[in-house]
């Protein structure tokens, strides 16, 4: 049986299933609807098929580093110097990431649910349950989590239940009209936003936190569990929206719950939905922030790192309110930059790892 300190199969599932359907699925179906138009849904089984791939690199380095964090891995295999540069540059990325998933909470609340309740006020009360659950630990968010999974999943079948008898199959004609590129470009931006930030989760091996025997059918289950439900949304979109509704809403799962109205006196139930998004939305900007406070303790040596949760809150409260001059800005910087820093965090930097480390083993057996 585990100890307390020890996630679970299920927990670790779970975790690895909600950072990565996080802000994934509030941008994601309208971009992948905006360039592969009626085959959005083929660019979404694409992404997942390669994303799979990622997560199978991500598996191997945490085998080949057991009990070892990220952090750990980089002074282990860069050196100590250039390590700590890598550390240090993670602790900038994830303080701009956690303002940017903050930045999405309080601009979705504040345009679509609650629009003349100032910004300022979303953020505050997000970060304090952020930081919270930071100083809590991970054990106890992942329990947390597995309390609200089954939840999450009521309110997704039943939002596929509502909406499905107002699909028109003739929405997805023709199929297969769409170029490589288009298929291409909008796969590599649901991978970056969905699959990369399981990274991270490796930064979260401690004494407090340790990952199960099966931690490999954990990290599998959760990426497929959460790009099956990604397909589903983008192709309920196209179904009952059509390509070009869905690629002109900014949130287009939130406007495709919209559409639910069963009997005309079940309507405008798209509030209560929203909150398989709040869930999943809170869990990835926790891990980003928790990412953060690990990345300064091990970069400054400290032993504790809860006593950084409340500055590091404040810290983000003010960077959301800079990260985005606009919400124009949100598509260029997703786009143009996030995409190959992405792919620099999530691709090329865990590669260069491995890679050193296979040199390493070649060199020693040889010898």
């Amino acid at each position: 049986m585990n100890n307390e300190s020890t996630l679970t199969a299920r927990q670790l599932m779970i975790f690895i299933f909600l950072i990565s359907v996080g802000t994934t699925i509030l941008v994601v179906p309208s971009i992948l609807a905006a360039e592969s138009k009626q085959d959005a849904w083929i660019a979404g089984i694409a992404a997942v098929s390669v994303g799979l791939l990622f997560i199978w690199m991500y598996v191997k380095l945490a085998r080949m580093y057991p009990a070892m964090t990220l952090f750990d891995m980089n002074e282990h295999v860069l050196g100590k110097w250039l390590g700590k540069g890598v550390t240090l540059l993670y602790i900038y990325v994830m303080f701009v990431l956690s303002a940017q998933v903050l930045f999405y909470i309080g601009t979705f609340m504040t345009t679509q649910i609650m629009p003349t309740t100032p910004i300022q006020s979303i953020h505050i009360l997000m970060i304090t349950f952020t930081v919270i659950g930071a100083k809590l630990g991970v054990v106890i968010l992942a329990r947390t989590a597995e309390i609200f999974f089954p939840w999450i999943l009521l309110l997704f079948f039943l939002l596929v239940i509502f909406v499905a008898p107002q699909s028109n199959i003739k929405n997805l004609l023709p199929i297969g009209e769409a170029s490589f590129m288009s298929i291409a470009r909008p796969a590599m931006f649901m991978i970056v936003f969905s699959f990369f930030p399981i990274i991270f989760t490796l930064c979260l091996i401690s004494k407090e936190a340790k990952f199960p025997a099966r931690f490999a059918k954990s990290f599998f289950y959760g990426g497929i569990t959460s790009g099956i439900m990604m397909i589903i949304i983008t192709l309920l979109g196209i179904l009952v929206m059509g390509a070009d509704q869905s690629a002109r809403h900014v949130y287009a799962t939130y406007a495709l719950a919209k559409k639910i109205s069963v009997g005309n006196f079940l309507q405008r139930i798209e509030v209560t939905v929203a909150f398989l998004w709040f869930i999943s939305i809170y869990f990835k900007l926790t891990l980003y922030f928790h990412v953060t406070l690990k990345a300064i303790a091990s970069f400054f040596r400290l032993q504790n790192y809860r006593a950084l949760a409340t500055p590091a809150g404040f810290i983000v409260i003010v960077l959301s309110l800079m990260v985005y001059p606009n919400v124009a800005y949100i598509h260029i910087w997703d786009q143009l930059t996030w995409v190959p820093l992405g792919l620099c965090f999530g691709a090329f930097h865990p590669a260069l790892l491995i890679g050193i480390g296979y040199l390493r083993r070649k060199r020693v057996k040889n010898s």
